[in-house]
């Protein structure tokens, strides 16, 4: 999936300002909302949250910050992996199973869960706890609530998404040894880890997915001192595929495959002015889905025949108003909450209603 969070996401959502819920109805019409499940998980406010078409269910409970970074839906099964802040401030990495919360971790150490993968019975979630004795964070994966430590205690690393193909678990994050400046991208199958980038950028953001028995990553890095990025797609690990789609800045967020295309959510600068406009690409060629006048971001993207669902947010046209959480069908832009409050969609699903 989806998917984020490495050092410099972790640390955004750690620093992000609390902001009121958004409590009034949302712009716009939802669309197709007979033929289709859209199943869309980010935040409202500071708490996590769950929209189906359109209508909203909080996860996260009252008494502190919560977040939802990803949703993996099975059946009727809806699986949403994220955090909740407990009442001494620590992170406890966490998932919710239609709606009911399990804890991974048991909130003495800040813990932080990004992606969720289900397969059968079997419920597999990546992210990252702190090791206890330093601020560095330990990259793990926890299957079915039992944790499986995938760094070394020298590093500090984090696990931003998950896939798993038969008996292979396939994770993808960061990580920095205790004497590097700059962190690499890298991947670990089975505990064993490679390196997709060296330590000549700086990496931002991995996502990781799987389509009739491959696998898709991505994964964008700042490349100069004006924190500009460029991003790269593979599959099966062969030599990654830049973009290039006639700017200095671009940035990929997650991944999503349909037959033979490989579609890509994410934003870069926009040529006209300093806002930064949500895009996808696919199969490397951009497509813009705002004008650049407000900036905005695309964080999941999920394709389904012939439409491409982009989810993310944008900033308020008001100055000093909040985002609103934003999903794009087919460029078609539908926000889910008014701008009252910090808002935003971290990842999407959607379901045709003769499958479920």
């Amino acid at each position: 999936m989806k998917t984020n969070h490495l050092f410099l996401s972790v640390l955004a959502v750690i620093l992000l300002s609390i902001f009121s819920a958004c409590k009034k109805k949302p712009n716009g019409e939802f669309p197709n909302a007979s033929s289709e499940t859209v199943h869309a998980v980010g935040r409202d406010g500071y708490v996590a949250t769950y929209w189906q078409n359109g209508k909203a269910t909080r996860l996260g409970s009252s008494t502190g910050s919560s977040d939802a970074n990803a949703i993996f839906v099975l059946g009727t099964d809806v699986y949403i992996s994220g955090y909740q802040i407990g009442s001494n401030n620590k992170y406890i990495a966490k998932y919710w199973k239609n709606g009911t919360a399990i804890d991974l971790s048991d909130g003495t150490k800040d813990a932080v869960a990004n992606d969720v993968f289900v397969i059968g019975s079997d419920v597999y979630i990546a992210g990252q706890e702190t090791n206890g004795q330093t601020a560095s964070w330990v990259a793990k994966y926890w299957k079915n609530g039992n944790p499986v430590t995938l760094s070394v205690p020298t590093e500090n690393a984090v696990a931003n998404g998950i896939t798993v193909i038969g008996s292979d678990v396939y994770v993808i994050g960061t990580r920095r040894e205790s004497s590097w400046i700059t962190p690499v991208a890298c991947y670990w199958k089975n505990g064993q880890v490679s390196d997709l980038s060296n330590r000549s950028t700086s990496p931002s953001y991995q996502a990781i997915t799987q389509s009739a028995g491959e696998v898709h990553l991505t994964y964008s890095a700042a490349y100069n001192s004006q924190g500009q990025s460029q991003s790269a797609y593979s599959r099966n690990f062969t030599a990654p595929v830049f973009i290039t789609d006639g700017t200095n800045d671009a940035t990929s967020h997650a991944i999503s495959v349909s037959g033979n295309d490989i579609y890509l959510a994410g934003w870069g600068t926009s040529n006209q002015n300093s806002a930064i406009q949500a895009k996808y690409w696919k199969n490397g060629s951009s497509v813009t889905l705002t004008s650049g006048q407000q900036s905005a971001f695309a964080m999941g993207i999920f394709v389904l025949t012939n439409d491409v669902y982009v989810a993310g947010y944008m900033e308020n046209p008001q100055s000093g108003r909040g985002s609103l959480a934003t999903y794009w069908k087919n460029g078609k832009a539908v926000s889910l909450t008014n701008g009252e409050s910090d808002a935003l969609l971290r990842d999407i699903v959607v379901v045709p209603i003769s499958a479920q």
